[in-house]
């Protein structure tokens, strides 16, 4: 299993830095196997170890891995941590330093977008731990597997992955890592429009959260809120959200999630202005690069839907560069095909709706086979290119609603459906609207946004 994900890894072009990591890695799980198998031998794994490490640094001549790059220093953990494994005995410690640094590599390979090599990594320390009588390192790697095969839209192995995370956490008195499993899980419900299922997962969540581990409570939180959003309950989605968001005085990385999906909550209720501003403030100040090429894909949906026509390309271009998850890859392709039909350029929106289609179908994202179906059908009715900067009227814009928590669930925009309303955009939401933008200013953002952009009506 490592080795196919390696070796299919290593058949894609890519640049001699990307290929030197991943052979890197590739030779530092084979001398993790060796080493588990018959114990360390200074005369047999010295000299390897020493060649991986100088792989890793690199020479003027050769490229190593970016030291700069996550992957890198985990990779370059796992094999200072290698000749400290114990062949047998009660001391342990040597053992919990190898599994816990090929954690840190599995994770710093999913930031860098690399799941499937991730989920290898994951699914290996998995079981290995769990053979090896770790239980709460066995259940962690479980969890990480869990959301890697979830972004390589493997669901099957991603719910048994969450499954067997719960039950290894509970064994191992840690409640929180089994109730973040059922988040993961809850969230594999939603992303594939079992909304009912994904209610009833979470509501139980957050009764054992608040009972007895409140400190899982936000991620709950924010994943029902998702849930809430993608059912077309936009202001319990906005309210669950914004409240979350003023309370997580010291918890940065929760906040930058909460901004992100909150700024997809008011996109699709109709204040795309706000929602680009709340945007905006991830993308120029969160620390994740993750996070902020979420916040960047989403801005390439609000710049195609404000008709932002230098932004949109701007962006597009800056995305084309970015590693993207399957589910990034589809919303990729299919806000291009929306941007460009907006500005005119009809045979690339045709290209990209394709494309949209073609990635929607391959990693079953079933509402974005829809939406990918709809535009092209939408393309396929123009007849006068000269009006294809005004968007038909029967077809809306979908939002990128993924979730920031590593989750990466689709949420369907449903903004027709508000604007059949034209009711005036309630008090509370038009104050959180105004906060936000107070917000923006006081990280030195300095988004304008139009005093009636907060505070318009819906339509």
């Amino acid at each position: 299993m490592i080795n196919s994900a390696f070796l299919n890894q290593l058949a894609v072009p890519r640049s001699n830095t990307e290929f030197v990591r991943t052979a890197a890695g590739l030779a530092v799980l084979q001398l993790y196997d060796s080493i588990k198998t018959h114990g360390y031998d200074p005369s047999v794994h010295d000299d390897a170890l020493e060649a991986v490490q100088r792989d890793i640094a690199g020479t003027d001549a050769e490229p190593g891995v970016n030291r700069g790059n996550g992957v890198g220093a985990a990779l370059g953990s796992v094999a200072q941590a290698l000749p400290f494994w114990e062949k047998d005995g009660t001391v342990r410690v040597g053992r919990q330093a190898v599994y816990t640094a090929l954690l840190t590599y599995g994770q710093a390979l999913g930031d860098e977008g690399e799941w499937r090599v991730a989920e290898s990594v994951d699914s290996l320390v998995g079981m290995d731990a769990e053979l090896d009588g770790e239980t709460w390192l066995a259940a962690e790697a479980r969890l990480m597997m869990g959301r890697a095969s979830r972004m390589c839209a493997d669901w099957e192995a991603s719910v048994i992955a969450y499954r067997r995370a719960y039950e290894l956490g509970t064994s191992a008195g840690d409640l929180a890592l089994a109730l973040r499993a059922q988040i993961g899980e809850a969230n594999n419900l939603w992303s594939r429009g079992d909304f009912p299922g994904a209610k009833k997962q979470l509501s139980k969540a957050a009764r054992i959260a608040r009972k007895s581990c409140p400190a899982v409570l936000p991620r709950v939180t924010l994943a029902q809120a998702g849930v809430a959003n993608a059912a077309g309950e936009y202001e319990r989605a906005i309210h669950l959200a914004f409240g979350l968001l003023l309370s997580l005085s010291d918890d940065d990385e929760m906040r930058y999630k909460t901004l992100v999906d909150l700024a997809t909550f008011l996109s699709d209720y109709g204040l795309p202005a706000v929602a680009s501003t709340a945007l905006r403030m991830v993308e120029r100040t969160a620390p994740e690069a993750s996070i902020r090429r979420h916040a960047r894909l989403s801005l390439l949906f609000l710049a195609a839907r404000q008709r932002d026509e230098m932004a949109f390309d701007t962006l597009r271009s800056a995305l084309a560069r970015e590693t993207l998850t399957p589910r990034q890859q589809t919303q990729y392709a299919l806000f291009s095909a929306q941007g460009l039909r907006q500005f005119g350029r009809v045979s690339l929106a045709r290209a990209a709706a394709k494309r949209a289609i073609q990635l929607a179908n391959q990693y079953q994202l079933f509402q974005l086979v829809f939406e990918s179906e709809a535009e092209l059908h939408a393309l396929e009715l123009v007849h006068d290119e000269a009006n294809e900067t005004i968007a038909p009227r029967y077809m809306r814009f979908d939002s990128p609603g993924e979730s920031t928590d590593n989750e990466d669930v689709d949420v369907t925009a449903t903004i027709f459906n508000r604007s059949a309303t034209r009711g005036k955009i309630p008090v509370r939401i038009r104050r959180i609207a105004e906060s936000l933008v107070d917000m923006a200013d006081h990280t030195g953002v300095g988004v304008a946004v139009a005093s009636g952009s907060a505070q318009h009506s819906a339509r």
